[in-house]
């Protein structure tokens, strides 16, 4: 079993309509959770499986760097493609989505992205 390791970072703007929400949804049938943390100070908002994770005000996450750890467990053997997407509630082009693919079955995919208020 390998670890395949990608980062990425993504500016974001929040519209200031609503809270803005995240929600993340691995694809593929593969399986796997995130960890969801204020950059600084180091602050965990949300493990597991994300559903609507609350993560402020427009005002409250200017400025700041949202960091999402996401690991993947390829179990689906008819594919090695990994599939991720970012859905957050109240911002502009709401929606980051992420391809890529692991050597072997059962390799594991270690995503981390800095989202950028």
């Amino acid at each position: 079993m390998k670890v395949k390791k990608r980062t990425e970072s993504v500016n974001m703007v929040a519209d200031g309509t609503d809270d803005v929400l995240l929600t993340i949804t691995i694809g593929n049938a593969q399986i796997g959770g995130s960890i969801v943390k204020i950059k600084t100070p180091s602050t965990v908002l949300g493990k597991g499986e994300i559903q609507n994770l609350k993560l402020g005000k427009k005002e409250d996450l200017q400025g700041k760097t949202i960091t999402v750890t996401t690991n993947i467990l390829d179990v689906n053997e008819q594919t090695n493609g990994i599939v991720v997407t970012y859905f957050f509630h109240a911002c502009q082009a709401p929606v980051a989505m992420f391809n890529d693919k692991v050597d072997n079955d059962g390799d594991i995919f270690s995503f981390i992205i800095d989202f950028n208020f």
